[in-house]
Parts: C-alpha cells; sequence; structure tokens
C-alpha cells in the first residue's frame, strides 16, 4: 500500500462565532450548546483509472448547513428508517455515549446512510431476493420507505463499514453527531446528481479533492478533508473498505480552549469522555 502522511485537519471556525468560542473556552456566559443529532455520512468508493475514487457533492448556498461545501452524501436519522427492512452485523462499531438511543445503533445509522445515498446520488446499498440491488432506478419523487418495501428490498448493513466520528463544535447553531461509513459503489450501479440538496458532484480522487480544497475551489468542512487524507493512501476501493475492519473510531469534537496568551485555541477531545485527543 502506497503511504501518504495524513493532513491534519483545519480546525478553523468562522469569526462570528469567536464570541460563543471564547464564552465555551472561559465558562462565561449564556450561550448553551444545541443538542447534536445523530446522522450518517456514507463515503462511495470505487476505482477509477487514477486509483480510488470518491463521490462527493456540492451543498446548495441556500442550506442552512454547510452551504456551498463540498461533502459526501448524508443527512440525520430520521424516525421512520426503523421501519425499513435491514440485515447485518450485530456488534456495534462506534462508541455510544451514556445516553445514545436507539438511532445510534448501527442498523439506525446505516439505514440513514441508505436512505440518504439513495435520495442524493440514487445508489441503492440493499439486498433482494436474488442478491444485491444492481443498476435499479430510482424514482425521484418515490418515498424511500414505500419503494424499499414495494421492491422487497432490505438495507444490507455489510456493505457499510466504519469510518470516522465527528460531531459538529458546540459554537454552531444547527450540530449533529456523526458517524462516517464507507461502502463500495455496488456493481452495475452508477451515482448521479439528484439536484435536491446539490448543484454539482462528481467523483474525485482524494488526492485531487484535497487539491481542490486547499486552493479554495472545493470548501470542505474538517471531517472531510480528514477523511481524504486518510483515504490518499489505497491503492483501490477494496483495500480501503478492507482496511475499515480494523477501525475504532473516537467520536472527535472540535473544542475551544484558551492558550498562554488568552488567544482562542482550537482543539480534539473525546465528545464522550472528554479526553483531549493527540493527532498523529
Amino acid at each position: 500500500m502506497r503511504v501518504v502522511e495524513p493532513e491534519r485537519p483545519s480546525l478553523a471556525i468562522p469569526e462570528q462565532l469567536t464570541a460563543r468560542a471564547l464564552a465555551l473556552a472561559t465558562g462565561d456566559g449564556d450561550w448553551t450548546a444545541p443538542e447534536a443529532r445523530d446522522a450518517a455520512t456514507v463515503i462511495l468508493l470505487r476505482d477509477g483509472p487514477d486509483g480510488v475514487e470518491v463521490f462527493l457533492q456540492r451543498r446548495i448556498n441556500r442550506m442552512t448547513f454547510a452551504p456551498g461545501m463540498y461533502v459526501f452524501p448524508g443527512g440525520r436519522v430520521e424516525q421512520s428508517d426503523a421501519v425499513v427492512a435491514w440485515s447485518g452485523p450485530s456488534d456495534e462499531p462506534f462508541p455510544l455515549s451514556a445516553e445514545a438511543g436507539a438511532t445510534a445503533s448501527f442498523r439506525a445509522l446505516t439505514t440513514a446512510g441508505a436512505r440518504e445515498t439513495w435520495e442524493e446520488a440514487g445508489t441503492v446499498l440493499a439486498r433482494g431476493s436474488e442478491g444485491p440491488v444492481r443498476d435499479t432506478p430510482v424514482e425521484p419523487e418515490a418515498d424511500f420507505v414505500a419503494w424499499m418495501d414495494r421492491h422487497g428490498y432490505q438495507i444490507d448493513g455489510y456493505s457499510f463499514r466504519a469510518w470516522s466520528h465527528w460531531i459538529t463544535p458546540e459554537v454552531e447553531n444547527k450540530r449533529f453527531d456523526t458517524r462516517f461509513l464507507v461502502a463500495l459503489l455496488p456493481d452495475g450501479q452508477h451515482a448521479v446528481d439528484r439536484g435536491i440538496e446539490s448543484d454539482h458532484s462528481s467523483w474525485f480522487t482524494p488526492a485531487a479533492a484535497l487539491a481542490g480544497a486547499r486552493s479554495g475551489a472545493m470548501p470542505m468542512l474538517p471531517p472531510t478533508t480528514d477523511a481524504l487524507s486518510q483515504l490518499a493512501g489505497f491503492p483501490t476501493a477494496r483495500d480501503a473498505f478492507d482496511a475499515a475492519a480494523d477501525r475504532s473510531p473516537r467520536p472527535w469534537l472540535p473544542r475551544p480552549f484558551l492558550d498562554s496568551a488568552g488567544e482562542i485555541e482550537w482543539r480534539l477531545v473525546d465528545a464522550y469522555s472528554g479526553e483531549p485527543i493527540e493527532l498523529p
């Protein structure tokens, strides 16, 4: 495997949130962080002419969360996800907080990830009576639960593996407890821009996407650049997917602290234990 030195994710926060960061760092002020909602993000992988490729979408500017950012398909866990047929592993690869409920289970997260990937990219990570779904047309107006039930499909939990776990900083108005999952693009299927929450999408090598982020042409949040940096070292999509079996993601939360000069310094902590996370 080609070794690529991972890039440290930038933890920069917009200037307008500095006052909230200061309040959190000092314990003064009346800012109360909103609850982080359970969410899933799916990193679709495939092999391209130059190696591993990932599917990225640019969020439309009117979105309230991460407008104009390049992201992987994903979204929050919905109550309706609980009624979708599912088969998969019984273990829980992501750590659970003391308050974690049913929406944080691997079943709920993979179902949400499959639904969001279906809605945003037209890719079906499911199985039917004859095996994995292949080359299935997706009706843009269809309801996911009804569509799955009508075709007799069930979510294939084995199509997903845990990659990373990020929680939105406490200074933000809208926060998510997001588990990043990797999945191989199923044989015979393709990913498209459904135009629901994005205005552009395409397949990129991790290196090309990172170059776009550094140049400013493809703005991204730290969890996205972190995942891309880690994936850049794998020669094939299968290699990256298989490597995920050995990962034990910790819940990373960027949190503000005061440095020796009294300035705001952002550090990564374990969101559930509060312990600092040291990057390699």
